[in-house]
């Protein structure tokens, strides 16, 4: 997700070394969205871009960030930037098919994507878009193939992760679920969407005590991220996990 800089002209050491706390900014922004900390990762991309506001790749994960809560003009608006930078340029069709996506728009949402993918096939979030449209539809297999090219083309995006264990479960392929899993909790095991789906898979592995575990961590870390809809989502799943499993409080 991260663009290299190149200077038009040699500057000196305090140059260099400001350039390279801007690029930290984007790691920093790439980390809070992966622990969906979005709040996070927007004011470090703002930051970013206040110095690059051209740079397409950060544009490109800026609307990411918008999209994942759901602001959907201001997304729209960063691909409209992006067309005037260089009309061609796929990644933002790639955005308005997010954004299409989000507004259940699905046959716009798959247009746009594999628009995007046939002018750059190594964007991956279209995948992502195309792998989440299908699990909605019900064609889960589908579904999982999309997903893991996803994956294959970024391995350690945990939204990716995310969502292709959510395709194994649906697919109630359990084992292979919790290997995607694992992979993003060495990545970072703070991430609440990962516990969430973990605790998924040990309640259908009959793993009571693990579930309980891994939905707990989950509620705790959406607390702290004030994540309204999945607050209440996670509590109304741990009610389910005590009641199949008889855990009292």
């Amino acid at each position: 997700m991260l663009s290299v800089f190149f200077l038009a002209s040699c500057g000196s050491e305090e140059v260099v070394k400001d350039e390279g706390l801007d690029r930290a900014k984007m790691v920093d922004a790439k980390k809070a969205y992966d622990a969906e900390n979005y709040d996070k990762a927007k004011s470090a991309v703002e930051y970013f871009l206040a110095q690059y506001p051209k740079d397409v790749e950060a544009l490109y994960f800026y609307a990411q960030v918008l999209v994942a809560t759901d602001q959907l003009l201001k997304a729209r608006e960063k691909a409209n930037v992006i067309l005037e930078i260089d009309p061609t340029l796929p990644e933002a069709k790639a955005i308005l098919g997010e954004v299409h996506y989000r507004r259940k728009e699905f046959p716009e949402a798959l247009d746009l994507s594999r628009q995007a993918l046939k002018k750059k096939p190594e964007l991956q979030v279209p995948y992502r878009v195309i792998g989440e449209i299908y699990l909605r539809q019900g064609k889960v297999k589908e579904s999982i193939k999309v997903l893991s090219e996803a994956h294959h083309l970024a391995p350690t995006d945990v939204e990716t992760i995310k969502k292709l264990s959510a395709a194994h479960i649906k697919d109630k392929n359990y084992k292979e679920a919790k290997k995607y899993l694992d992979i993003a909790m060495e990545r970072d095991d703070h991430v609440p969407g990962v516990h969430f789906n973990l605790a998924l898979v040990y309640a259908n592995q009959n793993n009571g005590p693990k579930a309980m575990e891994h939905i707990d961590r989950a509620l705790e870390y959406y607390m702290n991220l004030d994540t309204f809809f999945w607050v209440g989502k996670a509590r109304d799943t741990r009610r389910l996990i005590m009641r199949k499993y008889k855990i009292k409080e």
